[in-house]
């Protein structure tokens, strides 16, 4: 690691120590009260050379050797005052009030020992000082230069779709993948070229292309990096396609599922940054892909022209790098933004671009780093740096990323170089990784006042602008979630951690180097224990477990931890077994003194034990997702320096510890839950006031009286984004306004974000959500979502929320009318992008619109289930596009105006709904830009609408399914059919259906058909025929079809032998 920086930041974490009050407790020994003030004068002097030694080091030899031996004896020095801060601690923790160490308790030999270990750490840190001399280096504070990212951060850094230069090769591949090909199962399109060219950037652009997703079924991404597992290949694909975890663990079930998913669909599958060269993975991964149809393809991103022919690649698309114009294009834009370029700075900065070789990623960086500078001397220094002259065999990584990590500001290298242990295309979570920067004394507050956590949140902020980190998944109000680091990029890293940086994979476990303090285990799906520590490993500071693959999926490794590794790594700071086989934590936790970060997340422990509140420097206990604990430890209070306590998913917590109210440095806590016999807990929220993000509370039918909710002051919580309250509808039998008492001293700050109730009891809503003054007072609420409200007979004025987007209100029983109360006095949800009302069966009116004004400007998204008596007046938002009603009233659909919903509405989903009239479904015709359209279960439609196949031009997909009353999809004659786009046509559960009608052979760019449990269907219309795009034909329960569908000898055989794809009954009557 980067040997001055770390230096810098251990030795501000060691005199940090020295500062507080717990040295003062020691009077009774003068000689090591002066052995302290010695040693903090020491280490201010070393500090005061640091700048230097920094700048200097990289050229000489002998200087980075003398920093190395300041480094050990640094964290060594750190060790030792870390301990006997922890002393101090847990003799106040004891004792309940400061007192001397060196009372008659303790004995003289320990008093001895004490003195002995500083005496000796103060005259090592003494002669490694006296040698700087011969380094005749410069004094002076060290510098920290600070980055203003100003508001570029979330319009440069984070979007990859600014990409210049590239429009070229984007239509060149989309028409690769569309034009060509065809004849083969799968093509294979490899793109291929140097790091950091931007070939993940362009392959994204194509994928997300509305081309590519109207061509395609299916399309799935997965990121493979050097890790050519086919079981987690064939993992990551299943999960891609359903959206949901997989649970299938052996390869064959594996292989049956991911079949049955591609199987007549033509897919499109990314293979991101593969470096396989093994031929026989790559022939049984194909076998995977099979049963696909024609013209699915395959793009692999690769930098090894070798990988593309073994993959059997059409001519390999080779990326190259951007022209000197869009290198200056791309450069200014980072560099400069919106302002004017001085003539100067654009003269040195085309020089400056010219020696990035037309990489983007190595302009951006450089640019990012020019964003800051404004002076021409800066620039000519930039320019004429002799990072740009290393001799070749040091060229390894590219030295403008080199050159931006040299400027960034000292306390950021050693942070940068500590993401070195997670491996290349690991999704790195970024309020973890802040809380592992702060638990390893990497960060110090930037502000006085500032909490060192928002200091890291800046650290990371630079990190992003600077290009460091890309791929950034967030949320919706644009806070980073997670984040990536380029190949290149996490090569530097690498390279500046050096052997202090240790990353192994189990089963290839090495020894760990003497001067290794930081070590990361990658798990695979294969891994089943890991190998004992030997006595090298007692330095490590950290040590995390990880498991490439999403963030988001609970997938747990099958990795054991040895015996010996707690009492082992007594030195660590950071521990990570998240995800781990674990049920009982030793005893040996309480051993690890100097622990900061403890991640037990999604590992099947059940309990603790007492010796884990003997961690008293712990600042984060992450047990998320440990579905099997049930109590969490009694003596928690003891925990005081606990900063993030994450409990969500821990659904058998049924109580909170007492004592929680002395966790005053808590800023993290995910849930509460209020006991049935100690309730009275609730109101030791009170004095935490630093929390902040997500709470939820549950069971609040145990808070008996409304003044413990009160007491818990939520108000006084300016931090909390998120609140979820919980009660629970069965055990709640009190009187409604004791419940509407509860709810009201449950107000939250106004910088609420995100509000959820579930199961609220009471008949009217609280002060804070109904009168006009405090509701509008929530200018930063989002999202509302209101579920199981029994009583309540009228909605709050929400339209008074200026900032509401997402509003779901799911079962009011008691709700009979929405109307003018629901607007306030303003009449307009400026904001309201999605309204969604759920299972109201005394809903009888909802009034959309008031004379005069605009109520939903934004509305794109509405949706009503369960609402059989529903009516909306006048009409539904002209401003609508999707929409979707599930066991209402058809009247709901097309009230008053519906042609002005007509020209908008994209998607229609009918469920389950029963028109007044069977002439009434002719009025679909009105809804002329329809592209999607779905009607389920209605038992009333006869006959499909002919309005439907000769005005809708637009639309590319239309499900007809669970119609039992359905006996004709038109005429039986010739007919003029406009469904001219319509690409997927599915028609299932129609019993009556005896034809299809001729107007199919109309349906020019259908690419997929599906008749599927249409038991009197007897034939094909003679249509079919001439349908030339079909690829994809599925008939299943279908029998007299299926025996007329048969092939070679079916009578219909001969109308559908054309298409590439068949799927018929049980078997498969594919012509590939």
């Amino acid at each position: 690691m980067a040997e001055a920086e770390a230096v810098s930041a251990l030795l501000r974490v060691v005199v940090g120590k020295l500062a507080i009050g717990a040295w003062k407790e020691l009077s009774p020994l003068k000689s090591v009260q002066k052995d302290i003030k010695k040693l903090q004068s020491t280490l201010s002097t070393i500090q005061d050379v640091l700048d230097d030694a920094e700048e200097r080091s990289p050229r000489e030899k002998s200087l980075r050797n003398w920093l190395c031996k300041l480094k050990d004896a640094a964290y060594d020095a750190d060790d030792v005052v870390d301990k006997f801060h922890t002393l101090a601690l847990r003799r106040r923790r004891r004792d309940g009030k400061v007192r001397k160490l060196f009372s008659p308790s303790l004995s003289l030999a320990f008093r001895f020992r004490m003195a002995k270990k500083i005496k000796k750490i103060r005259k090592r840190l003494d002669e490694i000082a006296a040698e700087r001399l011969k380094f005749h280096l410069r004094e002076g504070p060290v510098s920290d230069r600070r980055v203003e990212i100003g508001n570029r951060l979330t319009s440069s850094a984070v979007d990859v779709s600014e990409v210049y230069g590239r429009d070229g090769d984007r239509e060149k591949l989309v028409h690769l993948l569309v034009d060509t090909g065809g004849d083969k199962e799968v093509d294979v399109v490899a793109v291929v070229g140097m790091g950091g060219l931007g070939k993940t950037t362009l392959v994204k652009l194509v994928y997300d292309d509305d081309r590519i997703k109207g061509h395609f079924d299916l399309r799935i991404w997965i990121c493979v990096s050097e890790d050519f597992d086919i079981r987690r290949l064939a993992r990551a694909m299943i999960e891609c396609v359903t959206q949901e975890d997989c649970r299938l663990f052996e390869l064959e079930p594996m292989q049956l599922r991911l079949r049955s998913l591609l199987r007549a669909r033509k897919f499109l599958l990314v293979l991101d940054d593969v470096w396989n060269e093994n031929e026989g993975k790559w022939e049984d991964f194909k076998r995977l892909l099979r049963g696909g149809a024609r013209g699915s393809k395959v793009i692999v991103t690769t930098r090894n022209e070798r990988i593309a022919v073994i993959m059997g690649s059409i001519d390999p698309f080779q990326l190259k790098g951007l022209t000197d114009e869009d290198c200056w294009t791309l450069f200014r834009h980072k560099a400069f933004g919106m302002e004017r370029v001085k003539e100067s700075l654009e003269a040195i900065g085309k020089e400056i671009v010219k020696k990035c070789g037309g990489v983007p990623l190595a302009v951006k960086a450089l640019g990012s780093l020019m964003s800051t500078k404004r002076d021409e001397t800066e620039w000519i220094a930039i320019r004429d740096c002799e990072t740009w002259r290393l001799p070749q065999e040091r060229m390894e990584i590219v030295p403008a990323l080199r050159l931006s990590y040299d400027h960034l500001p000292s306390r950021l290298k050693q942070c940068f170089a500590y993401c070195s242990l997670f491996p290349k295309d690991y999704e790195i979570r970024k309020h973890v990784l802040i809380e592992m920067w702060v638990a390893e004394g990497f960060i110090s507050s930037i502000d006085e006042g500032m909490l060192e956590e928002d200091a890291g949140n800046e650290y990371c902020n630079i990190l992003l602008w600077s290009s460091f980190f890309q791929e950034v998944a967030e949320y919706l109000d644009g806070r980073v979630i997670t984040c990536k680091m380029h190949d290149l990029v996490h090569d530097l890293a690498q390279s500046i951690a050096g052997e202090e940086c240790l990353t192994m994979e189990v089963g290839s476990q090495k020894n760990i180097p003497e001067r290794c303090h930081y070590s990361s285990l990658i798990c695979n799906e294969t891994s089943l224990t890991i190998s004992k520590f030997s006595s090298e490993a007692k330095r490590l500071r950290s040590f995390l477990v990880l498991q490439p693959g999403d963030y988001f999926s609970h997938s747990r490794s099958p990795a054991e931890v040895p015996e010996n590794m707690l009492s082992t790594l007594t030195h660590l700071r950071v521990l990570d077994l998240s995800g781990c086989r674990i049920i009982k934590l030793p005893n040996a936790i309480g051993k690890l003194e100097h622990l900061r970060f403890l991640d037990l997340s999604r590992t099947e422990v059940e309990s603790f034990p007492k010796s884990i509140t003997r961690l008293l420097n712990l600042q984060t206990l992450n047990l998320r997702g440990c579905r099997e604990l049930h109590q969490l430890p009694k003596g928690i209070k003891n925990l005081s320096n606990l900063r993030h306590l994450d409990i969500y998913g821990c659904e058998l917590l049924a109580r909170m510890p007492s004592g929680m109210g002395q966790l005053h440095n808590l800023q993290t806590l995910t849930m509460f839950t209020v006991g049935e016999d100690c309730g009275s807990t609730f109101a030791e929220l009170k004095g935490l006031n630093l929390i902040r993000g997500y709470l939820e509370v549950n069971n609040l039918q145990n808070l008996k009286n409304p003044v413990e909710a009160a007491e818990a002051e939520l108000q006084a919580k300016r931090g909390l984004r998120m609140l979820q309250l919980n009660w629970k509808r069965e055990a709640d039998t009190r009187p409604s306004e004791n419940v509407q008492n509860v709810l009201e001293g449950l107000k939250p700050h106004t910088n609420l974000e995100q509000l959820e109730i579930k199961e609220y009891g009471g008949i009217n809503f609280p002060v804070w959500m109904t009168a006009i003054a405090p509701l509008s007072s929530y200018t930063s609420l989002v999202q509302i979502k209101l579920s199981y409200f029994k009583r309540c007979t009228h909605l709050p004025p929400f339209a008074k929320l200026p900032s509401l987007k997402f509003l779901l209100l799911i079962s009011f029983p008691a709700l009979r009318k929405i109307s003018t109360e629901f607007y306030g006095d303003t009449g307009t949800f400026p904001s309201l992008e999605s309204l969604q009302f759920m299972h109201m069966p005394n809903l009888e009116e909802f009034l959309l619109a008031i004379p005069g004004r605009e109520t939903f400007p934004r509305l794109t998204y509405f949706r009503a289930i369960g609402c059989p008596n529903l009516t909306a007046q006048p009409s539904i938002p002209s401003s609508i596009m999707s929409l979707e009603i599930q066991k209402c009233k058809m009247e709901l659909l097309l009230a008053g105006d519906s042609i002005r919903l007509g020209s908008s509405l994209k998607k229609l989903v009918i469920y389950n709904c029963r028109a007044p009239s069977p002439s009434w479904w002719n009025r679909l015709q009105y809804l002329t830009a329809l592209e999607d359209l779905r009607i389920d279960g209605c038992e009333d439609l006869t006959c499909l609408p002919e309005g439907i196949v000769q005005n809708f031009s637009s639309l590319r997909i239309m499900t007809i399914g669970n119609h039992q009353n359905l006996s004709s999809l038109g005429e039986e004659g010739p007919q003029q059919c406009l469904l001219t786009s319509l690409r997927h046509l599915k028609i299932y559960r129609c019993a009556r259906l005896s034809a299809l009608p001729e107007w199919l052979g109309g349906l020019t760019s259908l690419r997929r058909l599906e008749i599927i449990n249409c038991r009197n269907l007897t034939s094909l219309p003679n249509g079919i025929r001439l349908l030339t795009t079909l690829q994809d034909l599925r008939i299943r329960s279908c029998p007299v079809l299926e025996h007329r569908c048969e092939r070679g000898r079916g009578e219909d055989w001969d109308k559908i032998a054309h298409i590439p794809c068949i799927d018929i009954g049980l078997a498969s009557a594919s012509t590939v």
